[in-house]
């Protein structure tokens, strides 16, 4: 690297532990935006260790601690302060039986906490992705666009109509999975191949059946190694590369016939990046084939560095992301049978009272969506039992993915349906004796809220349409308007807000304006 005058304060980095390689982005925030001054990538072969042995080897940590020491010097030769720089893992490391002694020598090494980035996080990344593409082909917004992203681990399906997420999936087949799965085999490497192609086979035909009753004007198909090789095959127009089924297979077939030495030099890649190129290319074509798909839309770009980039910015989630996720959650409120009337009306009331009580409960914003999905969802036990359906529900909700939430606010939005009613959180409780202490602080505030605005409409009929908050010394009284006997929602205060009174020092009364 050439030497470089000191950046303004506003630099930062982002490292970042990906499947197949350690990357570092190093940038400037400028006008809400973000522009990248450095960008180093080494291989390494995280993916190939887990999904083969089912542990990161000593050598790959070995090998990681010193590509992470060396990118450390490049960030002190621009001079970013440590409080600066942030370190990411794959989610697929939470596979690895020994994933946590790997998270501590990162740790070790660079005096920096690694966060792993989940499955809910990586889901919102990808759609981040996916809702760049739209926003930059109008064609692709304003129809029926089916989405795939081919990850090392795992396969997403997104479906949008007219650019509103109409569906969400996720598969357990991905890249690096599915090329192990077949690597320990005695055979030639044509019977890989065929290994290989039946390992896909079974995750298109699930998928196929899934979205069977969709029709689709458009499929985009997102991930790093196929947008690596997609402007080989097609001029990228309005964010994306158009590449026929035709274009695809011929070129997949092509490339299936080099050897890992000449993928090397033909495609400009390491060998372990190079790795995920065939099975890459052959579940892309296996599912544009199986849809019928005459060609598919590939977004310009690279894939890990737009990720890394959002990592570095963190962006707040839009208020668009955010009904595309309650979207999300009333569709699983749908598969349980939830009354959605009155899981509609408890949300809006529970979205009010953290909005107006901010300054009692003193929560960041993110709550609020983990609140109101959490009002959404907290009924769905009764799909087992009415008996103990809160108990029901925090199994059901801990087995669920929420697209758009990590799993840490999805184990919250559980426990919060597990104590929306009269029976407080204890220690000895399981999912609950496993938060630290201020988890557990957040899950007792957003409970006692959940329960009130749960108690307002206790006859699930909405007989109160609006409410109106007032906080007097230490009582807040709720006036609701045109509903003159508030009887058996004031019960239902009673007996289970204690620990509203508790958390906020408030006792509850409803009264008339």
């Amino acid at each position: 690297m050439s030497e470089t005058a000191p950046l303004p304060c506003n630099e930062q980095a982002v490292i970042y532990v990906g499947a197949a390689s350690l990357s570092l982005v190093i940038g400037t925030h400028s006008n809400g935006g973000f522009t990248e001054v450095e960008h180093l990538d080494r291989p390494l072969p995280l993916a190939r260790d887990i999904f083969r042995t089912g542990t990161v080897t000593r050598s790959t940590l070995e090998q990681g601690a010193a590509i992470l020491r060396d990118f450390l010097q490049t960030t002190r030769e621009y001079s970013i302060p440590a409080e600066s720089i942030r370190l990411y893992t794959t989610n697929i490391l939470s596979e690895a039986a020994n994933h946590e002694i790997f998270l501590n020598r990162l740790q070790v090494s660079t005096g920096l906490n690694a966060r792993l980035i989940d499955d809910g996080d990586m889901t919102r990344l990808v759609y981040l992705i996916a809702r760049r593409t739209l926003d930059k082909n109008p064609r692709l917004a304003e129809g029926k666009t089916f989405v795939s992203h081919i990850g090392p681990g795992n396969t997403r399906a997104l479906f949008f109509k007219q650019g509103r997420l109409a569906a969400y999936s996720n598969y357990r087949l991905g890249i690096f999975r599915a090329r192990e799965a077949v690597a320990g085999l005695e055979g030639e490497s044509s019977q890989h191949l065929s290994h290989l192609e039946e390992q896909i086979r079974g995750v298109v035909d699930h998928l196929a059946q899934d979205y069977s009753g969709y029709q689709f004007d458009h499929h985009v198909a997102i991930g790093a190694e196929l947008q690596s090789v997609a402007p080989q095959l097609a001029p990228a127009r309005q964010g994306a590369c158009r590449i026929t089924e035709v274009q695809l297979k011929s070129f997949t077939e092509k490339i299936a016939e080099l050897s890992p030495d000449q993928l090397v030099r033909h495609l400009h890649v390491h060998y372990t990046g190079g790795e995920g190129i065939v099975p890459a290319l052959q579940t892309n074509l296996a599912l544009a084939t199986r849809f019928g798909d005459e060609a598919i839309w590939v977004p310009e770009g690279d894939f890990q560095r737009e990720l890394m980039q959002d990592l570095v910015t963190e962006r707040p989630r839009t208020a668009s992301f955010q009904e595309e996720v309650m979207q999300a959650a009333c569709e699983i409120g749908v598969r349980y049978k939830t009354d959605r009337r009155h899981a509609d009306h408890v949300a809006a009331f529970a979205q009010q009272l953290f909005r107006e009580l901010k300054h009692l409960h003193g929560l960041d914003s993110r709550y609020e969506l983990v609140l109101r999905v959490a009002a959404i969802l907290h009924e769905v036990g009764m799909f087992i039992s009415p008996r103990e359906h809160h108990k029901h529900s925090l199994y059901i909700l801990m087995q669920t993915e929420i697209f758009g939430l990590s799993t840490s606010e999805r184990e919250l939005v559980a426990l919060l349906a597990r104590y929306h009613r009269r029976y407080n959180p204890e220690r000895n409780h399981p999912h609950f004796s496993d938060l630290g202490r201020e988890e557990r602080m957040i899950v007792f505030k957003l409970a006692a809220l959940l329960r009130i605005a749960d108690a307002l409409d206790r006859s699930h009929a909405q007989r109160i349409k609006t409410i109106i908050l007032r906080p007097e010394g230490s009582r807040l009284t709720i006036l609701t308007p045109g509903v003159e006997d508030t009887t058996i929602e004031q019960i239902a205060i009673n007996s289970k807000c204690d620990i509203f009174r508790e958390i906020y020092g408030y006792d509850v009364l409803l009264s008339q304006p």
